[in-house]
């Protein structure tokens, strides 16, 4: 099966494409604003690489949070589109569960801005429990990680072909806000 991931959610941009057996990936450095600008050129030199072209997608997923609000926009629509296009199934996937991918049980943090943070609680790659934590709470964390056991590609391409084995589909791409955005925080403030 031919499925193309990407996960936008922070500072780096990684995209694998998966055809059968094979993964082709990148992971690059974007920063705070470069997800738009480069998402769809790296997802070209996927398709050249690989050979596919983007009518051979079965399936699309895209990491949906948490994480940076206009990134996991910038991913979800852009995964949204190409399986309108192509008729693509759509793949859900985590910020935690890229984290927790190949740890029996791990505390996943995600950084949510202003020292705080997103925090769940992981089983054998499952979250459990999942929560904000204000900046003076995640100075108490011990033990807590925020990168995933192995490489990012890596961990995104297996944590998608589990999914695609066990037919884990869903209708929407939906993002995965944990609070509202700063500028709807700021309104309600008004």
């Amino acid at each position: 099966m031919n499925c193309l991931a990407v996960d936008t959610t922070d500072s780096r941009l990684t995209a694998v494409l998966i055809k059968d057996g094979d993964a082709f990936c990148r992971e690059i450095e974007v920063g705070k604003s470069g997800h738009s600008r480069l998402l769809m050129p790296v997802v070209d030199e996927l398709f050249k690489e690989s050979g596919l072209n983007v009518g051979d997608l079965d399936a699309v997923a895209a990491v949906v949070g948490p994480g940076s609000f206009t990134g996991i926009r910038i991913g979800v629509s852009a995964m949204t589109a190409l399986a309108f296009a192509t008729d693509a199934k759509r793949i859900s996937v985590t910020s935690f569960e890229l984290i927790a991918y190949n740890r029996e049980n791990a505390t996943a943090l995600v950084d949510a801005g202003h020292s705080n943070a997103y925090l769940a609680e992981c089983r054998d790659g499952k979250v459990v429990s999942a929560r904000f934590v204000e900046a003076e709470e995640r100075l108490d964390l011990t033990g807590a990680v925020s990168e995933p056991a192995c490489e990012r590609c890596r961990a995104l391409e297996c944590v998608v072909r589990q999914k695609l084995a066990r037919e884990e589909f869903c209708e929407v791409l939906a993002p995965y806000y944990m609070r509202k955005s700063q500028a709807e925080r700021e309104k309600d403030e008004v």
